[in-house]
């Protein structure tokens, strides 16, 4: 089922989504018989163009879409093209109820193709032949699945994508098994030579028969299965994105530099920092403070230190004076000294964590208690966003007792399960609340989420700090709907710390972490030597600040940029970094490709990873490709060698596009105007639309907001301005045709 025709005798348009079990009769088909013992009738109903829902048994009232933080983008995605013919029918998705449990069961007899999703997996990105384990998990201990991010959504190459509503821990059987029915008798003769190692003998091998993913879900006695139509899987993507509401736009503050301070240290280790970026003239937006500002960090108090902080409301004053926005670390477990611990005594789940109280964020007061205090002790205050950590969950090779069990119990009547992963979703949706009520933006961190995430303006992070696997978890993270930053906290030697910047500078926040180390990590980069104070000489720490403000001045350079692509994010479902199988769907060499991505739309990144200064790119096919320095240029689909410098990230340019490139700025204040050169690439440029607003209210959802196009004619350079927002945030101040081989 999937084209026009064949979508006719489901179609009945809703006009809310939720509600959608009162659609009569005639929006709804049983898609399955009840003779067979277990087997469960399913009923589809066809919620917006090219997605549909079947409904089995009856669904649990804990679910992430019980507790979405905006409705479906309808409209916009009516707006996608017509989604095209699924490569199976809908009658086709099987669920059964066993003990115990549900086993839902979607076709993917598709040999040729990939997929790929299920959240932030650190440790696997084509997923086929997988047996996936979605738990939350701040590690990832014999299972691929487990992260910070687990999200039972996945898609196809051959354009659609699967997502089961559920906030239970299920197993995936990613096109692994083989249903004994699809044989019919002509099962492949496996004979051949006798294998003589283990890692041979249990090598995934194909799958005989016709392949299904298959959902293993505990508890639930109903499920609401979804598909997302294509015709592409970019298309599929959008539509899940949509689904959840659209995208978050932070405030244009927050895409600059986070700069996290020692967790130690006191008002004049923090002043010291921010004093030191201003002169140095390295740009930075945002100090993050972290445990030590609390009187209790483990738990909570979530109260400021007076030994630390003896007067923090002015230390907050001048940071803000001095431009920067404070973000501040927490956890939301209550330690009894906290003035919110009376209130939440009985509105929290029945153990303790580090002593404090685990709040039930599903009790409407609870949330709301929570989102308040935020309020009136920090927002009003002049804070202007918050970390959220540990909020995941420790595999159980771990003894750090931070884990709350399964079998908790909470006064709404979640259970354990089904809190633990949920608990960072609602955690932040309880933070975000209280930013909205004044009409502002924030832009945080967070260790834990969930499905449907893609509203909320947090970034996902974690302890693990291996340099292929936090890329991994970028490129995977734009499939499902999360935005996951690899964060910066020091490096063995300078090639390293700058390549480790350079990945960090192309993630949706750029963020140096140094919570552990005491000295600024420019005056030494080894955390080992930094703890010792054997610190670098006055000369190599000047090198190691200019490095850095150069990789920061040319991530300000692309601010309104990227700034636009988040504009995208919210209206049209497309992530602002993106995983090239997104954008070149066609291009099967793009399938296996894990070590580079789109930043927004016309800029392929491809790190450094470690000390190297060469690696090879693979440059998709459909267009050229300008090297961003040399402005050499490369067919599309060819693979190059390229030497690189410690420090230069290897980035390529789209043919026929224009790249507006900013003068930087060291931070971004309300009255910023970004004088802009747009660069001109091929002799047939695509426009490009700069988004442009006061960059940190929600006015823009109310129209006030202008379109800035900028266009190639004839020559010449041409920008078009439609809205009403005033004043203008973008100057136009040069136009840049780029001509082959010449270097920037």
């Amino acid at each position: 089922m999937g084209g026009t025709e064949q979508r006719g005798r489901f179609y009945r348009r809703c006009l809310t989504i939720y509600g959608l079990a009162t659609m009569s009769l005639a929006a709804s088909c049983s898609v399955a018989a009840t003779s067979d013992r277990g087997l469960l009738a399913g009923e589809v109903s066809e919620v917006a163009a090219g997605v549909w829902r079947i409904r089995f048994g009856n669904p649990e009232r804990f679910v992430p879409t019980s507790f979405r933080e905006r409705d479906p983008r309808i409209v916009s995605i009516n707006a996608l093209t017509d989604p095209g013919t699924l490569p199976f029918s809908l009658e086709d998705i099987r669920c059964h109820r066993l003990s115990g449990r549900l086993a839902v069961y979607v076709p993917c007899d598709e040999p040729q193709d990939e997929i790929y999703g299920f959240g932030l997996d650190p440790r696997v990105y084509r997923q086929k032949g997988y047996r996936k384990w979605l738990t939350l998990s701040a590690g990832v201990v014999g299972e691929t699945g487990a992260s910070h991010g687990p999200v039972p959504f996945y898609v196809s190459t051959k354009g659609y994508g699967v997502w089961v509503d559920t906030a239970r821990v299920p197993f995936v059987h990613v096109a692994r098994l083989t249903p004994k029915a699809s044989l019919m008798g002509s099962a492949e003769n496996q004979a051949g030579d006798l294998k003589t190692s283990v890692s041979e003998l249990y090598a995934a091998q194909k799958a005989s028969g016709k392949p299904e993913v298959v959902f293993d879900i505990p508890a639930a006695t109903g499920v609401d299965v979804y598909v997302f139509g294509g015709p592409t899987l970019r298309q599929a993507v959008q539509r899940y994105n949509l689904f959840s509401g659209g995208g978050c736009i932070p405030p244009m503050w927050g895409l600059g530099l986070k700069y996290r301070t020692y967790t130690q240290g006191d008002h004049k280790t923090v002043m010291n920092v921010a004093e030191t970026l201003r002169r140095q003239h390295v740009p930075c937006d945002v100090i993050g403070l972290e445990p030590g500002w609390q009187t209790n960090a483990y738990s909570c108090s979530l109260v400021w230190s007076d030994q630390r902080f003896p007067n923090h409301q002015d230390v907050v004053d001048r940071l803000r004076g001095m431009g920067y926005q404070i973000n501040l670390w927490e956890h939301a477990y209550i330690h009894p000294s906290s003035p919110l611990f009376d209130s939440l005594k009985s509105r929290s789940g029945d153990f303790l964590v580090w002593g404090g109280l685990v709040v039930d964020f599903v009790d409407p007061k609870a949330f709301d208690l929570y989102s308040q205090y935020h309020d009136a002790e920090f927002i009003q205050h002049g804070i202007s966003g918050f970390k959220a950590d540990e909020c995941d969950r420790q595999p159980i090779t771990d003894s750090t007792p931070f884990n709350y069990p399964y079998c908790s119990i909470f006064p709404s009547g979640i259970d354990g399960e089904q809190m633990t992963q949920l608990y960072g979703y609602l955690y932040q949706r309880s933070i975000y609340t209280a930013f909205k009520k004044h009409n502002l933006r924030t832009w945080g961190d967070v260790r834990a989420t969930a499905s449907l995430s893609a509203p909320l303006p947090f970034n996902l992070y974690s302890d693990a700090y291996e340099q292929g696997e936090y890329l991994r978890q970028l490129l995977n993270a734009s499939f499902t709907g999360l935005l996951w930053s690899p964060e910066v906290r020091d490096a063995p030697t300078l090639d390293e710390f700058l390549t480790r910047l350079g990945i960090a500078a192309f993630a949706p926040q750029t963020c140096l972490n140094i919570w552990s180390i005491p000295n600024p990590i420019w005056t030494q980069f080894d955390a080992e030597k930094n703890k010792k104070n054997l610190l670098l000489p006055e000369d190599e720490q000047q090198e190691v600040i200019a490095k850095v403000r150069e990789l920061l001045n040319l991530r300000m350079s692309l601010l309104p940029y990227f700034y636009s692509a988040f504009y995208r994010y919210r209206y049209e479902g497309l992530p602002p970094a993106r995983a090239l199988p997104i954008e070149y769907p066609q291009d099967t060499k793009v399938r296996a490709v894990e070590d580079a991505y789109l930043f927004g739309d016309n800029l392929l990144v491809a790190p450094i990873l470690g000390n190297k200064d060469t690696r090879k790119v693979y440059l998709p096919a459909g267009n050229d490709w300008w090297d961003f320095y040399t402005n050499t240029r490369y067919p599309g689909g060819t693979e190059q060698q390229i030497q690189t410098s410690p420090g230069r990230v290897p980035l390529f340019v789209r043919d026929n596009c224009i790249l507006p490139l900013a003068k930087p700025v060291e931070h971004v204040a309300d009255d910023t105007v970004f004088e802009i050169t747009a660069r001109v690439y091929g002799d047939e440029p695509a426009s490009f639309t700069l988004f442009e607003d006061d960059g940190v209210s929600f006015d823009y959802e109310k129209g006030r907001f202008n379109r800035v196009t900028l266009s190639w004619r004839n020559g010449k350079g041409n920008v078009e301005r439609t809205g009403s927002f005033h004043p203008h945030r973008c100057q136009i101040v040069a136009w840049d045709k780029i001509a082959p081989g010449s270097s920037q």
